[in-house]
């Protein structure tokens, strides 16, 4: 807390005497028990009010954001609220408990408790060097708490029921999984904090997937430019020039100037479609972080980097085959989906769904998938909504099957119903089918046959897919995403490939897949039908003259 000098003066030696006096009153009282006292940021009020309503609350935080801190308080909170409450804290191994977790929960101990004799009940020892004797303490109240790491054996978190538990950094989605059980019978409250430095986890997608932002404000950090001619900027307004200039808000580069134009929204506030809410501990939210340092060393770092560190969000799976993919670019609302030559893409595949997708390439040679199936969103007659085709899972990085994959049961016939079903009518310049499997030979009634073979007898025609390998593959499905993040998306920075908001299986697919867990991960079937849009020779073709035009093959 700074002494604020214009006050003292405004106040006369002897208020001021009481204002230093006071001051100094407070600060000794978040000394000694910072539980009862001290500043408590906005954003620890919110955390705290999302908790208690969900009970379930994911805080994603930049460094130095004061995330760990609140966790702490708040168990320490909810065990002197509720005598005998049972907390379990968890951290990625042993040392790191003691190095990170149980400092910050002695810290917010009550003094009456850390003062406490041992006796029956009351059993609380700590150090510096070994934290917690045994990794527990048991309070006056009865209240007891625990730290556990993931490195431990996961059948030791069987069984047993708690109050509240407070993962931290890197939780594995099934202990996240199995510990929501254990919260159950006495509607525990648990609360999972991680800087994402390393991008996605699957416990991080579980979340994040599909999640909706409720709040966001602009990222200081991330400002938008816009390149102008000095005579252009002189014309439109010298004298805004001239203030900008110094304010430091243009930055000249020969015959050029570089002018803010405004700034990148972050989220603060997010919901997923379980109704599990996301929190960001913006690294400037904390007031003892040290922003102004913050900032020095961040501003020459990458947009990525920044959006990590600064503001706690995540750009990338770990791991992740598509680095550039970024949901607040290559994402479009469905309703702005532009007119142009629309494709058909089919995955089949036995003992699951067929996985399709539908594109549109434009004049402007942009490539926008706009409705995959099964979707998360439409109702199929006779199924109902389908689900997610992929789930995060803790031990596969390219997640398991979801409810989508689950074989409907549909007959040839039936996936013409429903494709035509599901296309109203619209005009299909052309059907794409992979391949290998639409040309691989099955016995037919009188001589053998292909998928293409028994569909075009349906009156339905498929092109096969051309048979790259995956890497290449994915290396065009990257060139087709690619842009410049460090520059305004305009006409002359911009990626090829878009993604209608609708597409919420494609999206996770691109946001997750790492290609660690083979062939049959179910997040290579929609990576798999963008190989092929990718690898194919489609394009915008005039409807007039069949002649192409733009840039739309890859």
């Amino acid at each position: 807390m700074q002494v604020d000098y214009d006050i003292l003066q405004e106040l006369g030696a002897d208020e001021g005497w009481q204002y230093l006096k006071k001051r100094e009153e407070l600060i000794a009282r978040e000394a000694s028990d910072p539980f009862r006292h001290g500043f408590i940021p906005p954003v620890w009020r919110r955390a705290s009010e999302l908790l208690e309503k969900h009970r379930e609350l994911l805080v994603m935080g930049g460094n130095r954001s004061g995330k760990t801190e609140w966790a702490a308080k708040e168990v320490i909170k909810t065990m002197y609220s509720k005598p005998g409450a049972v907390v379990w804290c968890f951290q990625t191994t042993a040392p790191n408990s003691i190095e990170l977790q149980q400092p910050r929960i002695w810290k917010y101990m009550p003094p009456e408790w850390r003062n406490a004799r041992k006796g029956q009940v009351t059993n609380i020892t700590y150090s510096v060097k070994g934290g917690f004797t045994e990794a527990k303490f048991v309070a006056p109240n009865q209240a007891v708490c625990i730290f556990r790491n993931y490195a431990q054996d996961p059948s030791t978190i069987e069984g047993g029921e708690i109050d509240a538990c407070w993962c931290d950094e890197l939780v594995p989605l099934d202990v996240l999984e199995t510990l929501r059980f254990r919260l159950v019978d006495r509607n525990g409250k648990l609360a999972v904090t991680f800087t994402p430095v390393q991008g996605w986890s699957p416990t991080v997608a579980e979340y994040l997937n599909g999640a909706k932002n409720l709040v966001e404000v602009d990222a200081e950090l991330l400002p938008i430019w816009k390149e102008k001619s000095k005579l252009a900027l002189g014309i439109e307004n010298a004298i805004g020039a001239v203030k900008a200039t110094l304010a430091g808000d243009i930055l000249y580069e020969g015959e050029k100037h570089r002018v803010i134009t405004g700034y990148e929204q972050v989220p603060i506030e997010q919901i997923n479609p379980k109704g599990r809410p996301v929190l960001y501990f913006h690294t400037q939210s904390n007031p003892w972080a040290g922003w102004s340092r913050m900032k020095r060393e961040l501003q020459s770092e990458t947009r990525e980097k920044i959006l990590t560190r600064a503001y706690g969000v995540p750009t990338k799976a770990i791991a992740g085959r598509f680095p550039l993919f970024n949901p607040k670019v290559h994402v479009i609302r469905h309703s702005e989906i532009p007119n142009g030559t629309k494709y058909h893409w089919v995955d089949p595949a036995s003992g699951k769904n067929w996985f399709m997708l539908w594109t549109v390439f434009d004049p402007a040679g942009r490539t926008i998938v706009y409705r995959e199936w099964p979707s998360q969103t439409e109702y199929i007659e006779g199924v109902g909504y389908a689900g997610e085709w992929a789930l995060p899972d803790g031990k596969r990085m390219d997640g398991r099957p979801g409810p989508a994959m689950q074989d409907f049961g549909f007959g040839l016939q039936r996936y013409k119903d429903e494709i035509l079903r599901v296309e109203d009518g619209e005009p299909i310049f052309e059907r794409w089918m992979d391949s290998r499997y639409g040309h691989s030979k099955t016995l037919g009634k009188e001589a053998p046959t292909t998928l293409i073979d028994e569909m075009a007898s349906l009156d339905m025609f498929f092109t096969a897919t051309p048979g790259d390998s995956i890497d290449e593959g994915v290396g065009m499905i990257n060139d087709a995403l690619s842009y410049n993040p460090e520059l305004p998306v305009d006409a002359r920075n911009q990626p090829r490939l878009y993604i209608s908001e609708n597409c919420k299986n494609t999206i996770y697919a691109l946001q997750t897949y790492t290609g660690a867990d083979g062939k049959k991960a179910p997040t290579k079937d929609p990576i798999d039908v963008l190989r092929y849009i990718c690898l194919s020779d489609a394009m915008f073709i005039d409807g007039g003259s069949m002649k192409s035009r733009g840039g739309g093959s890859y």
